[in-house]
């Protein structure tokens, strides 16, 4: 992900709702100084609070990340480091988009660090671009992880392992000593 691209559609969307950075500030609870290191493109910025702001301006995660995208081809080919990134090394996430969002299928490969964790909590719209799906389909290429759906026991799998999950994931946790790397393919909620 280019921090500058993220920054100007952060600022574009910002712009057309008419607010000031302190207003988005009181709405998101982000600092507004941080959100102009954003916004300026020098500054990273966590899953999470990505996941806060494309729920405040009602947009998909992806369109964040990758930008619209609204062509649709017979066959797209998705090459070897093509493909939106989005990396949040305080959270110990890297994920990489193999297609984007107007796909009904979204799939995409993600690397967890040893511990690192991906909880979506309650209410945030565009965090079900991320593990909330109609159906959700992981497959464990490396490492051990546990995965909590609907406030059920953790279910334990490691490499090899696969998981088809009906209407989303909750929490999904790297539990090995080294790093591991998923593949998660989820059905789109519009389709």
């Amino acid at each position: 992900m280019n921090k500058l691209d993220l920054g100007t559609r952060l600022r574009a969307l910002r712009a057309e709702r008419g607010l000031s950075l302190s207003q988005l500030e009181a709405a998101t609870k982000i600092s507004s100084s941080f959100l102009s290191l954003v916004e300026s493109g020098k500054s990273d910025i966590t899953i999470s609070r990505l996941v806060r702001l494309a729920d405040f301006f009602e947009v998909e995660l992806s369109d964040l990340v990758e930008g619209s995208r609204t062509e649709r081809k017979p066959l797209e080919v998705i090459r070897e480091g093509e493909g939106s990134v989005l990396t949040s090394s305080s959270e110990g996430i890297s994920t990489r988009f193999l297609g984007h969002q107007r796909w009904q299928l979204s799939p995409r490969v993600t690397d967890y660090d040893a511990g690192a964790t991906l909880e979506i909590v309650g209410g945030e719209q565009a965090a079900r671009e991320i593990l909330h799906h109609r159906e959700l389909f992981i497959y464990i290429i490396s490492g051990t992880f546990e995965i909590t759906v609907h406030d059920e026991e953790p279910v334990s799998l490691s490499r090899g392992d696969a998981v088809l999950i009906r209407d989303g994931a909750d929490r999904v946790v790297n539990t090995g000593r080294r790093p591991g790397r998923l593949v998660i393919v989820g059905v789109t909620l519009g389709s």
